[in-house]
């Protein structure tokens, strides 16, 4: 009764991990609990013996019944009342002992499914928190692609207005030669006419 009430008592969870943890695992316990399966063998033995008791009592009742001696019916009713007693208690032992076993392997599962979830509990926190940092890696990987796209076209666009530039200024750099071409011709044809004037005036 006493282990069990410290079982149940509501302790602070550490200190009911860490007593758990060290009963579990210490081998003092191991020994007490080979002790224990002792003492629960005996007891089931004492038991057994009870009932065999208890039902030579009731034989012994029986046959007492045919003979009217107040003596021996008191006796008999004590020797019953005696081994009943041994056979309740006996029985009472075995069912709470194996309540207590029970119960504190129950209570260890208990604690150990705890740390379990709290193992995960943490995992999930930090996974979430790793989740949480790639996504905001994530986005900033989207920001800047979206800068290199908009420096890309804007690259592109100045590219094309530097194409058109230079195709404007080959256009106007051979547009520029046909006319220097076309007065040069000029010239030449203007010279021409002005030496046949001169050759004209000295005849004259």
């Amino acid at each position: 009764m006493l282990v069990f009430i410290a079982l149940i008592l509501p302790l602070p969870p550490n200190w009911r991990r860490g007593t758990l943890k060290f009963l579990s695992n210490s081998p003092l316990m191991g020994q007490v609990q080979h002790v224990v399966k002792i003492i629960f063998v005996f007891v089931f033995v004492l038991f057994v013996d009870s009932v065999n008791r208890v039902v030579k009592v009731e034989e012994v009742s029986e046959h007492s019944h045919h003979h009217h001696d107040q003596l021996s019916e008191s006796n008999v009713a004590a020797r019953r009342f005696y081994a009943q007693r041994n056979m309740y208690l006996t029985g009472f032992t075995l069912f709470l002992s194996l309540i207590l076993n029970r119960s504190f392997f129950m209570i260890l599962d208990l604690l150990q499914s705890e740390e379990k979830t709290e193992i995960i509990r943490n995992e999930a926190s930090v996974q979430s928190k790793e989740y949480e940092r790639a996504l905001e890696s994530e986005t900033k990987l989207k920001k800047e692609v979206k800068e290199l796209n908009d420096i890309v076209s804007t690259h592109a666009s100045a590219k094309r207005d530097l194409d058109s530039l230079k195709k404007q200024a080959k256009q106007q750099q051979e547009e520029y030669v046909r006319l220097a071409d076309a007065n040069t011709e000029m010239e030449k044809k203007f010279q021409g006419v002005e030496l046949k004037n001169l050759e004209g005036k000295k005849d004259i």
